[in-house]
């Protein structure tokens, strides 16, 4: 079952917002994020959200774990770096929802 409000919170965040945004951009263009300039790869990587939105290390990690725990994206340890991709059937789960519940009554 969709946790409608335990996605809803961590939408809230306009970083976390723009991290979900950055994915969505990633998987429409096939990877293709303008200001990465390390090529196409199979998800977003730690060190890509840093560069483009400025962040630390830990700070980044917060985000992706509250994204992560949310069911918003997938998380993939590949070496020291943690690569993320955007779990598009929870987000669809989740517009299902909150149309069922303010919506279809």
């Amino acid at each position: 079952m969709t946790d409608i409000v335990k996605i809803s919170k961590a939408l809230s965040d306009p970083i976390r917002y723009k991290i979900i945004e950055m994915l969505v951009l990633m998987e429409k263009d096939n990877c293709c994020i303008p200001s990465i300039e390390r090529g196409c790869c199979s998800g977003l990587c730690n060190c890509d959200i840093m560069a483009h939105l400025g962040l630390i290390q830990s700070k980044v990690s917060y985000h992706m774990k509250e994204l992560a725990d949310a069911g918003l994206v997938y998380e993939e340890q590949r070496g020291k770096w943690k690569y993320y991709n955007l779990n598009t059937k929870a987000i669809k789960d989740y517009i299902t929802a909150i149309e069922q519940q303010f919506i279809k009554q």
